[in-house]
C-alpha cells in the first residue's frame, strides 16, 4: 500500500474514532445528527476548544504485581491511590492530566483507559504511556509500539 493510501486510511480510522468519542462526550446518537452539521465540523470545534488532544507517541505495558516498580513498595495501587488493574494508564501528567479518558490506537488495535498513574519513563519521554495489563505475558508480549494517543 502506497503511503498516501496509508495516511488517508489513517484519517479515516481516526475519523471513526473520534466520531465514537464524540458520541459519547455529547451523548448524541448518530441518528441525532443533522446533515447540516457534519461530523468533521464537530471534531474541529472540540479539538479548537482544547477538548480532545492528540499525539503520536510511544505505549508500553507493565504489570505491577509482577516485576513492576512501585514507589511505594504497594503494587496493588498507583501513585494517584487508585486500584491497580485494567484500564489504568500511566502518563506524564504535565502532559495528559490525571483522570483524562484516553484512547491508544495501534493498526487495528484500540485500548482505551484513565490516566491513573505515572513513573520514571513517562516523566522522561513525555509522548510515552504505558498500560496496565493484569497478565504478565500480555504485557510481555506488548512490548514497545509507536501509537496514536488521543485523551480528553
Amino acid at each position: 500500500m502506497k503511503k498516501e493510501s496509508k495516511i488517508y486510511v489513517f484519517k479515516l480510522i481516526l475519523i471513526i474514532a473520534v466520531s465514537f468519542l464524540i458520541g459519547a462526550i455529547l451523548g448524541i446518537s448518530y441518528q441525532d445528527i443533522e446533515a447540516e452539521q457534519p461530523l468533521p465540523e464537530q471534531i474541529e470545534l472540540l479539538i479548537r476548544h482544547n477538548e480532545v488532544h492528540y499525539i503520536y507517541g510511544t505505549a508500553t505495558a507493565y504489570t505491577p504485581s509482577a516485576r513492576g516498580i512501585n514507589s511505594d513498595s504497594n503494587p496493588k495501587v498507583t501513585s494517584t491511590m487508585k486500584p491497580a488493574k485494567e484500564g489504568v494508564i500511566a502518563v506524564n501528567p504535565e502532559v495528559i492530566p490525571y483522570g483524562s479518558e484516553i484512547m491508544i490506537i495501534s493498526g487495528k488495535i484500540v485500548i482505551r483507559g484513565k490516566a491513573q498513574d505515572t513513573g520514571g519513563a513517562m516523566r522522561q519521554n513525555p509522548k510515552q504511556v504505558d498500560i496496565l495489563m493484569e497478565n504478565y505475558k500480555e504485557a510481555l508480549n506488548w512490548g514497545r509500539k509507536s501509537v496514536h494517543i488521543i485523551w480528553w
